[in-house]
């Protein structure tokens, strides 16, 4: 289809829209001139115009370049669009597994973690108007990610008493990987600037230490989860616990802690009507009732282990919260949210809240409560074991209770 424009005055612009010709276009210019004696004569230039559809160019960046899966990246986006065609809300990311964000503004900034680890794909699609068309563009980036090292985390629990023996048990953790696949290297130090020292007074031996620390390498055992050590000698230990991923990023974790030899044979002087002990699994993210039937107990954090004593009465931070500080060595509340009690004879709820809660509040609860209410007229004290819900965290562990 020919489209023509005339005018009188040579000067004159003219403005064509048209569509997209399937090849160049011919613009031809006619000039008419009367050279004064009525005799007209015709001039005539062509151009042949060369059509370019506007295009852009997609691309973003990542701040931080290698962020961890943990990261709130940022996702900026850095489109080269000479013409101003990327349509609005004409910006959409596909972030694989963490899932599509869909209509974005062609500057807009974005925030996402990105959760998958190693290497995550981000396809950026831009929707833009090419002069007579909408069209999409693409761009493809792998994010490579920076690793975290594995968390170390290990139990304690003894047995013997002749021979004290401890077994550590790896509970390390890896946010990435499976962390059965961790590496665990062991390391048992002794500090030879300390001393064992007994009490005439109180008949009780105590580990006293120097002004500087001497530690002394005395046995290893690499790639296994679980390490046992019989000692040889009283003192002051370290234990080191190294986990290594796949990364070959590693973390540490020492323990520091006295070994005291007990005497053998020696019953309990005010004699026990029972003994006995258990394990209780607190499942992680899940609510668990529980219970521990400890009167006179208390954890011992030096020998790692129950002892007990006539003038202390059982409760929750001597028990369970001391227990779990000193087994996983690490705070309790990384491992459960809160424990809650209610004892029906008092009428009372009991929320013991893990690194808020002290030892003197009173809702630092007794495990076994007393009733000397003489409500069934039989004239006996009861001992009722007092049942407790705990709310775990992201790890499971497990609460000992023991008799003797």
């Amino acid at each position: 289809m020919e489209t023509k424009y005339n005018s009188n005055t040579y000067t004159d612009s003219f403005e064509h829209i048209g569509n997209c010709p399937s090849n160049n276009k011919e613009i031809k210019q006619l000039i008419v001139i009367d050279d004064g004696t009525g005799k007209l004569f015709t001039y005539e230039k062509s151009k042949y115009l060369e059509w370019k559809e506007y295009t852009i160019q997609p691309d973003f960046s990542t701040n931080p370049i290698k962020p961890t899966i943990l990261d709130n990246t940022e996702i900026i986006p850095s489109i080269t669009d000479s013409y101003d065609v990327v349509q609005e809300d004409g910006v959409d990311y596909n972030f694989d597994a963490d899932g599509e964000q869909l209509e974005k503004q062609e500057t807009e900034t974005i925030n996402q973690i990105l959760s998958t680890p190693r290497n995550q794909t981000i396809i950026q699609t831009v929707r833009y108007f090419t002069g007579w068309e909408i069209k999409t563009a693409q761009m493809q980036k792998n994010i490579e990610k920076t690793n975290i090292a594995p968390e170390a985390c290990n139990t304690i629990s003894e047995t013997g008493i002749c021979s004290p023996k401890h077994i550590f048990t790896s509970c390390s953790t890896d946010q990435e990987d499976n962390p059965q696949n961790l590496i665990i290297n062991w390391f048992v130090y002794k500090d030879n600037n300390s001393s064992v020292v007994y009490n005439e007074d109180t008949q009780e031996k105590s580990v006293e230490v120097g002004e500087t620390d001497d530690w002394a390498l005395i046995d290893t055992k690499e790639n296994n989860p679980v390490f046992e050590y019989i000692y040889q000698s009283e003192g002051r230990y370290k234990l080191r616990e190294t986990a290594i991923d796949s990364d070959s990023d590693s973390n540490s974790i020492d323990r520091i802690y006295n070994v005291l030899f007990e005497e053998c044979g020696v019953e309990d002087e005010d004699g026990n009507a029972f003994s006995g002990k258990g394990s209780i699994e607190v499942e992680a993210g899940k609510w668990q009732i529980i219970a521990a039937p400890l009167e006179n107990m208390y954890w011992d954090s030096n020998i790692h282990n129950f002892k007990r004593d006539a003038n202390i009465r059982s409760n929750f931070y001597n028990c369970i919260y001391a227990q779990l500080k000193d087994r996983y060595n690490r705070e309790p509340k990384e491992l459960f949210k809160v424990a809650n009690a209610y004892i029906g004879d008092i009428n009372k709820f009991y929320n013991f809240v893990p690194g808020f809660t002290k030892e003197n509040s009173s809702h630092n609860f007794n495990l076994i409560y007393i009733d000397t209410d003489d409500d069934a007229q039989n004239s006996k004290i009861k001992k009722e074991i007092v049942g407790f819900w705990v709310k775990g965290l992201d790890t499971n562990f497990t609460i000992e209770w023991e008799i003797k």
